[in-house]
């Protein structure tokens, strides 16, 4: 049974129809995935739970993680995070992302990141 509130009186469902329910059930898990694995990518983490945390991200091709994850590369001291979050950035394909890339192609400290994040501007540019 569930309370539910209409215009401010309260109601109690006894059954919500399963195809009510369910897109909005997973729409609020994916939120909350979203949002656990975005605090993952804490510089406190360790960096094999950032990389996967970022990794995990691309594969949910969530436009939601974008701020997140562009916010992170900034951050982040190991090349192997770095990469792991540009490769999410290019699974998400939002080009919104290709200015930050850019900027880590020609100034990130270790070639390979600038490769990858290269690579990646040319597959969002097109």
């Amino acid at each position: 049974m569930l309370a539910a509130n209409f215009e401010g009186q309260t109601q109690v469902v006894e059954k919500l129809h399963p195809y009510i329910a369910f897109p909005v059930a997973e729409e609020v898990r994916q939120d909350a995935t979203i949002a656990r694995l975005l605090a993952d990518l804490s510089p406190e983490t360790p960096w094999g739970e950032r990389q996967k945390a970022a990794r995990k991200l691309g594969r949910l091709r969530d436009p939601e993680a974008l701020p997140g994850l562009l916010a992170a590369l900034s951050v982040d001291n190991f090349w192997m995070v770095r990469c792991a979050i540009i490769q999410a950035l290019e699974m998400i394909a939002d080009p919104s992302a290709i200015p930050t890339l850019q900027q880590v192609s020609v100034s990130d400290t270790f070639q390979v990141v600038r490769s990858h994040a290269a690579k990646a501007v040319e597959r969002l540019s097109v």
